[in-house]
């Protein structure tokens, strides 16, 4: 597949999700034409992760009418069905790495279009052995290409929420790196456990509470995590001739979170 077939299959989905604000497509990914996101497996994943992902995909689907399939699918990189979605997130709290054909095939997935989520699940602190494989990890699928602190004023704050900063379960730092194939970031190393804000419990109680803003915080990430989406997605507006701006022309409002970091 080159990247004008990826992103005519992204277009399918995402020309109702951006420009209209809702999205019925009449093609998509996979043989659900959904949206799902795919939990990318690496070494161990972290209790909670899948919930996580479920809970956004639930947010996604109700707060802004993206056709998702809430289940997430956790899977490997040479699992034929990775490459079907374009919005994959890797997570977790301790050292991994991907073998020569994993790089391969996730270097390749993310230079047609797709964009990967990197969220770090470290508990007390952002998780030093988990933020090293990250780097390395990319450093070798992208080799002189080199994570940047991603500016509050870029449109991954503002595509549908207005936001200062990505909250999580955690703000263990305040600010996300991303890592830019031309114009667009196309993957995110967010370091506040995202996901973990977002986790349930078996009986259906949250798994955590956010500190130090608590329930507030909580919803400060669901909003983070829906505008993830919402980039993943609406990135590839501009092959297609519609500009992001339009997002922000029609959502003036401005979310003014109750603590900053």
């Amino acid at each position: 597949m080159d990247r004008r077939t990826f992103i005519k299959r992204v277009a399918g989905v995402t020309l109702g999700t951006c420009a209209l604000g809702s999205a019925s497509p009449a093609m998509g990914f996979g043989a659900d034409s959904k949206i799902r996101i795919h939990v990318l497996t690496a070494g161990e994943r972290p209790e909670g992760a899948l919930s996580g992902a479920q809970v956004l995909a639930t947010e996604l689907r109700y707060r802004t009418s993206i056709d998702m399939v809430e289940q997430p699918l956790a899977l490997g990189a040479l699992d034929p069905r990775f490459s079907d979605q374009a919005f994959a997130v890797l997570t977790g709290s301790g050292s991994f790495s991907f073998s020569d054909q994993e790089r391969q095939v996730i270097a390749r997935w993310i230079s047609l279009g797709g964009f990967l989520w990197i969220d770090n699940g470290g508990k007390e602190a952002s998780s030093v052995a988990f933020d090293r494989s990250a780097r390395r990890e990319l450093a070798a699928m992208f080799p002189g290409q080199s994570l940047h602190r991603v500016s509050a004023d870029h449109v991954l704050f503002r595509t549908f929420y207005r936001l200062d900063y990505p909250a999580g379960r955690a703000i263990h730092r305040p600010y996300v790196e991303g890592l830019s194939i031309g114009p667009r970031i196309a993957v995110v190393l967010n370091h506040n456990d995202l996901l973990g804000a977002l986790a349930k419990a078996p009986d259906g109680s949250w798994a955590s509470t956010p500190e130090p803003g608590g329930e507030s915080q909580r919803e400060m990430a669901m909003r983070f995590g829906v505008n993830l989406g919402m980039y993943a997605l609406c990135q590839h507006y501009k092959d297609d001739q519609v500009h992001l701006d339009y997002l922000l022309h029609r959502r003036k409002w401005r979310i003014q979170p109750s603590e900053n970091p």
